[in-house]
C-alpha cells in the first residue's frame, strides 16, 4: 500500500442538491454506503487527515462554510482559513467513482494548484483540486467580489494540468442529477 500523503482530504458536502432536487451527500450508492462516505473513504486512503466541509450531517470531523449559501468555493474559503495544513486535496461528495490512484496523481509537489483535463477536452476540470494554503487571499478576492466559480479561481491560480484518458475520466463522473444518479445506479 503506498504510503499516505501527508496532508489534508477534504469532501465538499454543503450544496442544497437543487438540480438533484435534494441532498447528493445523502444518496445511497449499490454498496449501501452514502455518496459523502464513498469519497471520504478514498480520501482517507490517500491522505493522513480527512474532513468533511459544509453542513453536512455527519459525525466524521467537519467545519462549517464561513459564508454559508455561497457554493463550493466558500468550503473551499473554510477549509484554507482553519490553518491546520499547508496543502489540501479537495473532491467534492458528487464524485463517487473516484479512486485513490486517480487522486494521488494530484498530490505530487507543484504549484498552487493541480488539476486533471480530459485527454481531447479543451479545458481543464476544476476539481478534483489540490491546493495551497496560499491560494486563500485570492478565494477570498473571488468571493469578496461575489466570483464564486471554482473553475475561474482555479484559472486565476494557473494550476498544473494532469491529462487522463477518456477511460480514465469515467472514475470524474459527476452525478449532479437523477439521470445522473440513475446511471450510477
Amino acid at each position: 500500500m503506498p504510503e499516505k500523503w501527508p496532508h489534508t482530504g477534504a469532501v465538499l458536502a454543503g450544496g442544497a442538491g437543487r438540480r438533484m432536487g435534494r441532498r447528493k451527500d445523502t444518496l445511497a450508492l449499490p454498496d449501501g454506503r452514502t455518496m459523502l462516505a464513498a469519497v471520504h473513504s478514498v480520501l482517507g486512503e490517500v491522505c493522513q487527515r480527512v474532513v468533511v466541509v459544509g453542513d453536512a450531517e455527519t459525525d466524521l470531523p467537519r467545519i462549517d462554510d464561513l459564508r454559508p449559501g455561497q457554493g463550493p468555493l466558500a468550503g473551499i474559503e473554510a477549509l484554507l482559513a482553519m490553518g491546520d495544513d499547508t496543502e489540501y486535496l479537495i473532491c467534492p461528495c458528487d464524485l463517487p467513482l473516484i479512486t485513490p490512484s486517480m487522486l494521488r496523481r494530484l498530490t505530487e509537489p507543484g504549484p498552487v494548484a493541480t488539476v486533471f483535463q480530459v485527454e481531447g477536452e479543451p479545458d481543464f476540470w476544476p476539481m478534483p483540486v489540490r491546493v495551497s494554503v496560499h491560494a486563500l487571499d485570492a478565494v477570498r478576492s473571488h468571493l469578496d467580489a461575489g466570483r464564486r466559480a471554482v473553475h475561474d479561481l482555479v484559472r486565476e491560480l494557473s494550476p498544473e494540468v494532469i491529462t487522463v484518458s477518456r477511460e480514465e475520466a469515467a472514475a470524474l463522473a459527476n452525478v449532479n442529477t437523477p439521470d445522473d444518479y440513475e446511471r450510477l445506479l
